[in-house]
């Protein structure tokens, strides 16, 4: 990272790290949770509906890899550029109940 001019200590990239797993966790849970990884640019990636959930990642393992879509990891920006998004069954507007978050402790 010091050749890219982002010096960082064992703590600093080991808190990467940890983001890093926490959204492959995520990704591959198979949780039915409208939730997406920490990115300071969501508001901006929902207005153009680019944001990416965990069912995003999940549709795209259900098909195969001949027919796969929604090759995102952080956003669909991506996927739309190159229309390879599919739509979301589960995590559309209806169906999520906002009056039951589900809360995720830091430590």
């Amino acid at each position: 990272m010091r050749f890219l001019g982002m010096p960082m200590g064992f703590y600093e990239w080991h808190v990467c790290q940890m983001y890093v797993i926490f959204a492959e966790l995520a990704g591959h849970s198979g949780l039915r949770l409208h939730a997406s990884p920490p990115n300071p640019l969501t508001w901006l990636m929902r207005m153009f509906d680019a944001e990416l959930v965990i069912e995003d990642h999940d549709l795209h393992h259900r098909r195969g890899w001949k027919k796969s879509h929604n090759y995102g990891k952080q956003t669909r920006v991506w996927d739309r550029l190159f229309r390879t998004c599919s739509p979301r069954i589960e995590s559309v507007d209806a169906n999520i109940d906002y009056d039951n978050p589900v809360g995720m402790p830091i430590l």
